[in-house]
């Protein structure tokens, strides 16, 4: 899999004026706030990389850089940098210290600029995308210790689209072939609530694959879930935005259905869910 490292910062350049900073958040972008970490991950996977487990922390994103194919070519040394380049930096002496507040990761825009998403203007809403000179930006928060994460594969001869990839290959091969691991941080909209089972739930259509649809099997219970858009926590209803919480947001795919492209998920306590294949794959 090739992996185009012009869209990295694309991704970024792209939604300036578009995101607001939190670790609360989706992470990623997907609900219009994000943190560093999530944000890098994500640009990283829409540039061609493999579609992560969960979204890496500044202590793990190296591990998911190196997995798919980026070499770490400096660690707190100097280097001639290039657009693409992935940068982790820590205010402990090596990137284990880096969690939370700890750390940060951005991306070079080319050999002098550095693009993020960052906590610079004190989360004002739609600000968190800032750009430095990196020297500057250096000087300014002095961090212990950095990393340098450069792509070193064949690059593609045409630019990844700032989509997730496609293939010919079915969403449940996929799925296969990523060990059955699976996410649901992105936002979803609500297309129906409904007491049922001794619970509240919601239905999204497509997620469920169709209006033909079942509560005991399609339903995805809303006390494990929290809204994304600002609204009363108590009050969901039709057009709400929600997401799944910590803890149950990514996991293993534990039954396939390939007549129906349909995946199970165990939610312990809160019964199975259906899952459309196709839908799941953009969660």
């Amino acid at each position: 899999m090739a992996i185009d490292k012009n869209a990295i910062p694309a991704w970024f350049e792209q939604r300036r004026g578009t995101i607001t900073y939190s670790m609360e958040g989706s992470h990623n972008g997907s609900d219009g706030t994000g943190d560093c970490s999530g944000t890098v991950t994500q640009a990283v996977y829409e540039a061609g990389a493999s579609k992560p487990s969960y979204l890496s922390s500044t202590v793990t994103l190296g591990g998911y850089l190196a997995a798919n194919g980026f070499v770490r070519i400096s660690a707190n040394q100097d280097w001639n940098a290039e657009r693409g380049d992935v940068i982790l930096m820590s205010w402990s002496p090596d990137m284990s210290g880096s969690g939370g507040a700890g750390g940060h990761t951005g991306v070079m825009m080319d050999g002098s600029n550095f693009i993020s998403c960052d906590y610079s203007t004190g989360g004002q809403y739609n600000t968190a995308i800032t750009s430095w000179n990196w020297n500057d930006y250096y000087n300014r928060s002095v961090p212990m210790y950095i990393e340098v994460w450069r792509y070193e594969g064949e690059q593609p001869d045409n630019p990844a689209p700032l989509d997730p990839p496609t293939n010919s290959v079915s969403a449940i091969e996929r799925f296969k072939q990523a060990g059955n691991e699976y996410t649901l941080y992105n936002s979803i909209r609500v297309d129906e609530v409904k007491f049922e089972n001794g619970l509240w739930q919601a239905i999204n259509k497509k997620l469920a694959g169709g209006d033909d649809y079942n509560y005991t099997y399609n339903g995805l219970p809303l006390a494990i879930m929290h809204r994304t858009d600002g609204g009363d926590e108590n009050n969901v209803g039709v057009g709400s935005m929600v997401a799944f919480d910590d803890g149950y947001n990514h996991g293993t795919i534990d039954e396939y259905d390939e007549a129906t492209n349909g995946c199970r998920i165990d939610m312990g306590e809160y019964g199975d869910i259906w899952i459309n294949a196709d839908e799941l794959l953009k969660l």
